[in-house]
């Protein structure tokens, strides 16, 4: 008994499928199996007499009870495919199938192949699948339910010599496939684009014409930058979901990082080893690209050498195959090596989603959703994808191209083994404008030089659920765009407004703003940082449920590493609380991470009575000396507020902590000062108490004498 591999002869190794079923054929003589080749030609035409007597001569060393492992498709039709197989049953032998390439699921001009298909693989005793999703697609399509699958998880990309090179740190794409991408003709992004194919290019494109397969890996590992995997349209992309790429296994085996569609198959590989950027769009990888600093270029780089000897010595395509022939015999081969799971997901809901124009030409998308799910699928109202995140997390997207009479719906979704499965869909969302006569809460944002991601903060602004909300912007002297920026939403959102002033600080900029609020609360929102989008709201409501005059959520803080939560209290939620309390036992007992002042909801009477000092770390001062004249608090754990600690390098904060030892103490200094001296007198020993404890926990800190001796003053 004899193990045979097909391999289609008559091709160029340049053409693709050519050079993978060359790849898979020398990786199974490795493993003791002999070859049937099979030359490549047009058999639609050829008559029933020659055909038999090709078929013939190919399989005339075959003997009953050898197994044949064909990979398919053969380039050659349906009609030798399916003669091929009959005679290789006559002949008694066992077969098994490699699916290169789906053709009724790739291309969607072929899907009438598709009963021709799965009466053909139903001739087989084991389908070799890239992913169980394909696996599933194919039960799901009238695969018989007997039907052993192995499955091959990805390509390999086998060397013949050893490369030496290691890919330099370049802000640079290269592009592969001969099938091209939408925008790919004409990229004028500002990460260049290298394409290997006979494409013509303009804008920032560089077309470095078509290679010899060993020639291209060789050419990719002296470069650098990343190679991209993406797909041509909506229907190419949810191919992606269940098949894999020739073109991935190229780049990881010339040691280079990758960029892949989330959502496609790859998605979990790539992100689980650390081999590269899953991204929604072509926009959001340069973006990644550009902030990217060579340590972290370093690290794929790292991660990428790790994992390419799999790929570069055939080792999937091996496994596969060894488990495809373990399967003609084994009753237990082609089951599931997962247990099966039972999905608990009580109540998935979104609460909202809405739609803004933003600036750019772009629209903003954001939704407000309650549950367990492992990601979110965004489509228009068409039904084309426009985005796949699994940050559940993530409650705003950016959008590019977006007719504007089409809506978005978003979906939320479980992984399963069939797929996904969808827990709940938002109503579709619509353009929408603001409007606002008579507000009922003013947000106050002080803008300097924030070009580079003010726009997120105003559409997450713009997205809150509460109606009459006002937002203004105060614009502090900036020398970027962010004057041109706030102005564009100015002159289209009724609801914003802007006002310009000379750069005076951000206290002077947040005053600015409270003399022009007219809301009878009044909420603070910095430029680099975003809110949730029912914050605005469940603030509102439980200030007012409570008779409060202030309202505080808890806070996440988002870093290089996700998410975590910055500011949280063990208080009892929607509950108001006597200020002495809050200050006893809540509020000096967190070492003051509440004196930041934009997780709170204050009556507007009680800002307008309290303005900012004109010192640095100002809020430290202001609010405890606000918190001093309130009389009742309430908190919800809702981590309404997202503090960025990435967009945003140097902080007024982390010049602070840069200063020396005395500059620091005279900075605090002023800020203890102010809250003593303006704060209300009738709670002076409260205020004492923070004093104290902030005090001398900075003099441990910072190993310095100075803080002890002004709290000694003090006292």
């Amino acid at each position: 008994m004899k193990t045979y591999i097909t391999r289609i002869n008559g091709w160029s190794l340049r053409d693709k499928s050519h050079y993978m079923q060359h790849m898979v054929a020398e990786a199974a003589h490795q493993l003791g199996c002999r070859e049937m080749g099979i030359f490549r030609y047009y058999a639609e035409d050829e008559g029933g007499e020659s055909l038999g007597s090709r078929l013939d001569g190919i399989i005339a060393g075959i003997n009953r009870g050898d197994l044949v492992i064909c990979q398919f498709p053969t380039g050659n039709g349906m009609r030798f495919e399916h003669e091929l197989v009959y005679r290789l049953k006559a002949y008694g032998a066992r077969i098994a199938v490699l699916i290169h390439e789906l053709e009724a699921l790739a291309d969607e001009g072929k899907k009438s192949l598709l009963g021709s298909i799965v009466e053909l693989y139903n001739q087989a005793e084991v389908l070799i699948v890239p992913t169980y999703a394909m696996r599933q697609w194919l039960l799901d399509n009238g695969i018989h339910k007997g039907m052993k699958f192995v499955v091959q998880e990805m390509w390999d990309y086998t060397v013949r010599e050893p490369l030496f090179n290691t890919p330099t740190f370049r802000k640079e794409i290269y592009f592969t496939d001969s099938e091209g991408f939408e925008g790919m003709a004409d990229w004028n992004d500002s990460v260049p684009l290298n394409l290997y194919n006979a494409s013509a290019g303009q804008g920032n494109v560089r077309n470095l014409g078509e290679r010899e397969p060993y020639q291209l890996l060789s050419e990719l590992n002296r470069g650098g930058g990343f190679g991209l995997v993406w797909y041509r349209d909506t229907y190419s992309r949810q191919y992606m979901e269940k098949s894999n790429s020739f073109s991935l296994a190229r780049y990881l085996a010339a040691g280079m990082p990758v960029i892949v569609p989330a959502g496609g198959a790859h998605q979990t590989l790539v992100e689980m080893n650390h081999l590269g950027l899953a991204v929604n769009t072509l926009e959001e990888a340069t973006a990644l690209i550009e902030r990217m600093t060579e340590g972290e270029y370093r690290e794929y780089i790292k991660a990428v050498e790790q994992f390419a000897p799999a790929v570069q010595n055939g080792y999937f395509t091996k496994k596969c195959l060894c488990e495809a022939m373990q399967a003609f015999y084994r009753k237990d081969a082609g089951r599931l090596p997962l247990p099966e799971r039972v999905y608990e997901t009580g109540e998935c809901v979104f609460r909202s989603s809405v739609l803004r124009e933003s600036y750019g030409g772009n629209v903003a998308f954001s939704w407000d959703f309650q549950g367990e799910a492992e990601g979110f699928l965004i489509y228009d109202t068409k039904g084309a994808l426009l985005g796949n995140t699994r940050d559940l997390h993530q409650h705003y997207l950016l959008l590019k191209k977006l007719k504007s009479e089409n809506g978005v719906i978003i979906k939320a979704y479980l992984e399963t083994l069939k797929g996904k499965l969808v827990l709940a869909e938002s109503e579709p969302a619509y353009l929408q404008e603001g409007s606002c006569d008579s507000p009922k809460v003013s947000l106050i944002m002080p803008a300097f030089n924030a070009q580079d991601y003010i726009v997120r903060s105003i559409d997450t602004a713009l997205a809150q659920t509460l109606p009459d909300l006002e937002l203004i912007i105060v614009d502090d002297g900036s020398t970027d765009r962010t004057s041109e920026i706030i102005d564009w939403y100015a002159g289209h959102y009724r609801n914003i407004a802007v006002i310009h002033q000379k750069n005076r600080g951000v206290a002077a900029a947040r005053n600015t703003g409270i003399v022009h609020a007219k809301g009878n609360y009044i909420g603070f929102l910095d430029s680099d940082d975003m809110m949730r989008p029912d914050m605005t709201a469940k603030l509102y409501e439980t200030i007012r449920k409570n008779h409060c005059d202030i309202a505080v959520t808890s806070v996440y803080r988002m870093t290089d590493y996700g998410y975590d939560k910055f500011i949280q209290y063990p208080m009892k939620e929607d509950t108001a609380v006597t200020i002495d309390e809050f200050f006893l036992e809540y509020y000096i007992r967190e070492c003051g991470y509440g004196a930041v002042i934009w997780n709170k909801l204050y009556r507007a009477s009680l800002v307008k009575s309290h303005f900012f000092p004109e010192i640095l770390s100002e809020d430290e001062g202001w609010t405890p000396c606000v918190l001093s004249y309130a009389d009742r608090v309430c908190y919800l754990d809702a981590c309404g507020y997202e503090y960025d600690r990435i967009s945003l390098e140097g902080s007024l904060a982390d010049k602070v902590r840069n200063r020396s030892k005395e500059e620091r103490f005279e900075i605090y200094k002023k800020v203890v000062m102010f809250y003593l001296k303006n704060g209300n007198q009738d709670r002076l020993d409260l205020l004492k108490a923070l004093a104290k404890k902030r005090l001398l926990e900075n003099a441990r800190v910072y190993v310095c004498d100075e803080y002890e001796k002004l709290w000694q003053e003090i006292a």
